[in-house]
């Protein structure tokens, strides 16, 4: 794979692509909640919002991707799933109610449910197709995050949570227009580029499947606190927002670093599921660490693990779909696991910490992402030992 190749008009469609999205999902992530906050919920509430923003997720996430395959209509999909989110997210500056901020919520949940994994799926296919490495856009997409983390932190310090906004709206209508002209949008010709539900039912039920979506899905899952609660709690500890889009920003920079070095050899060496064994174990320590509340070094030893709990599980991911399944089932499989099992394991673990965020401190709330690390690695041991490494679907 040459870098003349990542230079290419595909290639830097795709690096485009992952800019704008990831640079709302910058925006979003780690900031919404300052902004809810600002429009007058509570943390209870802000967490019980995002937990039924993330079920809304659920369907959207998981339906829209296999729709997208089975009609061979990506390129569309995100196309109007990014405008409505863009526009809805613009309707966020009506909300004079709890009612209409709820469904505003709801919304935009659905709509820009299948931009990241359906993005994904074309992602790699159009790494493969165009012959750039996959890694390499996607570090784009991280390095996109990260100049929204910095930048938006040092935003809200002059202008107020209100800057958050924008921001998301203007990003998601960029990722609309972008989807439309994505260069993995379609299969060579003679190639069969459409999904059956036979086979996407099949996935559903099939054993080394579910043991990798557990595997990757409840990994990320447990990111859920961390999320939701970082940034609140970290305010509440006297940082500043600049300091807070810091310490995303470091988590973001040693995924990048990964990706852009040695994260591609790892899971090549280590094999897929291995791989997702020691991102599960990775997590389980970072998780372990905010227990106690860190301040100094070990917080940003925390946020440095970030390179493991999210970027090398997610290459793992992408190369068990790859050397798994056939490539017009990427987005299907992106759906099952990480929109429908990950969005429910993230919507439960989102709601409870919601339920329990009156009653204890946010540090305890670690306990859910601890758990959910625990069965993420016990997934992948199993899948290592299973699986052969070659197809599961052909």
């Amino acid at each position: 794979m040459s870098r003349a190749a990542l230079a290419s008009r595909a290639g830097l469609a795709t690096s485009g692509f992952y800019a704008a999205l990831f640079l709302g999902l910058g925006a979003h992530l780690p900031f919404w909640p300052l902004w809810l906050a600002e429009w007058g919920l509570d943390a209870a509430e802000i967490g019980q919002l995002l937990g039924l923003a993330i079920l809304a997720r659920v369907a959207g996430g998981s339906l829209l991707p296999a729709l997208a395959d089975r009609y061979a209509r990506r390129r569309l999909t995100l196309g109007l799933c990014g405008g409505l989110a863009g526009v809805a997210t613009l309707a966020h500056l009506a909300a004079d109610s709890l009612a209409l901020l709820t469904v505003l919520t709801l919304v935009v949940a659905v709509a820009a449910s299948p931009l990241l994994g359906l993005g994904e799926a074309m992602g790699l296919r159009a790494a493969e197709t165009h012959g750039f490495a996959y890694a390499h856009t996607r570090a784009v997409g991280s390095l996109s995050f990260l100049a929204a983390v910095l930048g938006l932190g040092a935003l809200i310090e002059v202008t107020g949570p209100g800057a958050i906004l924008a921001v998301v709206a203007v990003c998601f209508l960029a990722t609309a227009g972008l989807g439309l002209v994505h260069p993995g949008g379609g299969a060579p010709p003679g190639e069969l580029d459409q999904t059956s539900g036979a086979e996407a039912r099949a996935l559903l039920c099939g054993k080394l499947f579910l043991l990798f979506a557990a595997a990757s899905a409840l990994g990320q899952a447990a990111h859920a606190i961390y999320y939701t609660y970082s940034a609140l709690a970290w305010r509440e500890a006297g940082l500043s927002a600049g300091l807070i889009g810091a310490l995303w920003a470091a988590g973001v920079l040693a995924e990048i670093a990964l990706m852009l070095g040695p994260g591609r050899r790892w899971v090549a060496r280590l094999g897929a599921a291995r791989a997702l064994v020691l991102a599960g174990a990775a997590g389980i320590l970072r998780w372990g660490l905010m227990l106690f509340d860190p301040l100094g070094g070990l917080l940003w030893l925390a946020q440095a693990l970030h390179a493991a709990t999210f970027g090398l599980a997610h290459l793992a991911a992408m190369a068990f779909i790859a050397a798994a399944l056939p490539r017009r089932m990427a987005a299907t499989a992106q759906g099952i696991s990480a929109g429908l099992i990950g969005g429910l394991t993230l919507a439960g673990a989102t709601l409870l910490a919601g339920w329990l965020a009156p009653f204890v401190s946010i540090s305890a709330l670690y306990w859910i992402a601890v758990a959910l690390a625990v069965v993420a690695t016990l997934a992948a041991l199993a899948l290592s030992r299973l699986w052969d490494q070659g197809r599961i679907v052909e």
